[in-house]
């Protein structure tokens, strides 16, 4: 795949490069993975929306985290929804819908939490998503974004086309003029194979914000 084409597959996998390209993210994206996960921290019951989930390779550690978890996957890609549901739809209150963050197919404040890795980079503009992931959460509830830093995905030629990256304080200010409250980031240091085959050495970045409560 030229980097233009791998480009469009990282937004929206479908076919046999989808397929691949969706293997290769479980794979190289383990750590910011269960780096983000473990900073939603659950509780047992919460229902969790997790945008742009690919395969949801990683799923069972989210689910071993508490008792009684909803979890909702909601993905651009049709073949990601399909092959998603195929490899988790045996499990109890797990479900997978197409659609966009823009007009999801959920009601809002229906998320305890939400958390969307590598998929920030895709949400141009930034304030549009942001507005729409306020309205799906519940009063007080979290957001937890993972990704690479901009210094990271710089020498990558794949990252020159559609996507907009972040320094780590630049996103979260946009969080905290959308309305978010208390922002915080996580530094993941990390070192693996990316999907052309190449070592990097990158910087991972967790942030988290909340909703705000409802002001009686």
């Amino acid at each position: 795949m030229t980097p233009e084409q791998l480009a469009a597959q990282l937004r929206c996998p479908s076919g046999d490069d989808g397929a691949q390209v969706a293997d290769n993210m479980n794979q190289h994206n383990q750590p910011i993975i269960a780096a983000s996960y473990q900073a939603l921290a659950p509780s047992a019951g919460d229902h969790i929306v997790e945008v742009g989930p690919g395969t949801a390779g990683h799923l069972p550690d989210l689910l071993a985290m508490a008792d009684d978890l909803h979890y909702t996957g909601l993905d651009l890609s049709a073949d990601m929804v399909s092959a998603a549901g195929a490899l988790h739809g045996h499990r109890q209150q797990v479900r997978f819908l197409q659609g966009d963050l823009h007009n999801p197919p959920l009601p809002e404040g229906s998320a305890d939490h939400l958390v969307a890795i590598n998929v920030v980079y895709f949400w141009n503009p930034l304030r549009p998503a942001l507005n729409a992931i306020r309205k799906l959460l519940r009063p007080g509830g979290k957001l937890c974004l993972g990704l690479r830093d901009r210094n990271s995905m710089a020498t990558m030629p794949v990252f020159q086309h559609g996507f907009v990256t972040y320094e780590g304080p630049d996103l979260q200010q946009a969080l905290a003029t959308a309305g978010f409250v208390d922002v915080q980031q996580q530094v993941v240091p990390e070192q693996s194979i990316n999907v052309m085959g190449q070592v990097m050495h990158k910087t991972g970045l967790v942030i988290t914000a909340r909703n705000p409560e409802v002001v009686p």
